[in-house]
């Protein structure tokens, strides 16, 4: 493996923050970290943790309290890694207007790509309004060798909800190539789908997504306002039988329950994409959804996949603790300060 791929796949396990300055505060300050181990865990020097410590205490950021707007979000942050032993969460402030959570989500979600994907890699990406979003905070960059594999099938009529357009956005970003399942997302019959993975081209994609470095998904909730039965992608009257069969969510277009295990309905037989059991063995798994509305989908989805980084909002982060059984949402107050 090239050494600038170890080195993104290295920066890609590190504990990632919306506010990485006040996350090093919290750290040392509230948890008692010493710096070696906080330079370990957020993948820096431990010189520039020292650097980071300085510029906090002539900010004043940290006197008895760590003294930043981001305290809170942090909280939820730590709270949430320690309950779903996640590498790392990235929680943005819940917006006033709700409508806006959309760009919240997706400014985090291309920052953090911004960050972690590197030379060499292969992302496999999902779709979804939440990770188009992040195509107007993508900032163009020249990547060698690397690829980004759609891990969903295509529209024949669509916008922005079309996968294939998501994955071939981002590729574009990077100036490298992309991969896509050129067949529809959903098909007539399981056998056509079947018959279609023996496919050579699809083959290669199925392959290509099998040694992908991260994956990028996102996850919708069971109801009319989501993406899949809004914009037809599943007939709406499918809603109500596939409620009776447990199902809470969709990933990857895939129904799944409360467990995050396939509902036991045709439909998810003739989906065409990269199978979750699959998608579980990409060794580093983003998750970025928000809103209330999705804290049943999102539980869900980290029970069917083993998602690394989760992508979310506070409102959606403090929802989560409180409905997680075993799980007490965190204090919201900043932590004392280490004498």
């Amino acid at each position: 493996m090239p050494a600038g791929n170890r080195k993104k796949q290295e920066a890609g396990g590190a504990l990632a923050s919306a506010d990485l300055r006040a996350k090093i505060a919290w750290l040392y300050h509230v948890e008692g970290l010493t710096q070696a181990r906080i330079a370990k865990l957020v993948g820096v020097t431990r010189v520039k943790v020292i650097r980071e410590l300085a510029t906090i205490a002539r900010d004043q950021m940290v006197i008895t309290t760590v003294n930043a707007d981001t305290t809170g979000q942090i909280a939820l942050e730590r709270a949430l890694e320690a309950r779903w032993g996640l590498r790392s969460a990235v929680v943005v402030p819940a917006p006033a207007d709700a409508d806006n959570l959309g760009r919240l989500l997706g400014h985090a979600v291309a920052r953090y790509l911004g960050e972690h994907m590197g030379d060499g890699m292969t992302l496999a990406i999902g779709g979804g309004a939440t990770l188009n979003g992040s195509l107007a905070f993508l900032a163009r960059r020249e990547l060698a060798g690397a690829t980004i594999v759609s891990l969903v099938g295509s529209l024949p009529h669509s916008r922005w909800i079309n996968p294939s357009i998501v994955a071939a956005k981002v590729a574009e970003r990077f100036n490298i190539d992309s991969y896509q399942i050129t067949a529809p997302v959903v098909v007539d019959e399981p056998e056509l789908r079947e018959r279609l993975w023996r496919q050579s081209a699809l083959k290669e994609v199925r392959e290509r997504a099998a040694g992908a470095d991260m994956a990028l998904l996102t996850v919708g909730e069971h109801s009319s306002d989501a993406t899949i039965f809004r914009h037809g992608i599943v007939p709406d009257a499918l809603l109500e039988p596939l409620r009776r069969r447990g199902a809470v969510a969709n990933l990857l277009c895939y129904f799944v329950d409360a467990e995050g295990r396939l509902v036991d309905h045709e439909i998810n037989r003739r989906i065409m994409a990269i199978g979750l059991d699959e998608v579980a063995r990409i060794p580093h798994i983003i998750l970025a959804a928000g809103g209330p509305h999705k804290v049943e989908a999102i539980l869900a989805a980290l029970k069917a996949v083993p998602v690394k980084v989760l992508i979310t909002d506070a409102a959606t982060a403090a929802e989560m603790l409180e409905a997680a059984p075993g799980a007490a949402a965190p204090e919201l107050r900043s932590g004392r300060a280490r004498p």
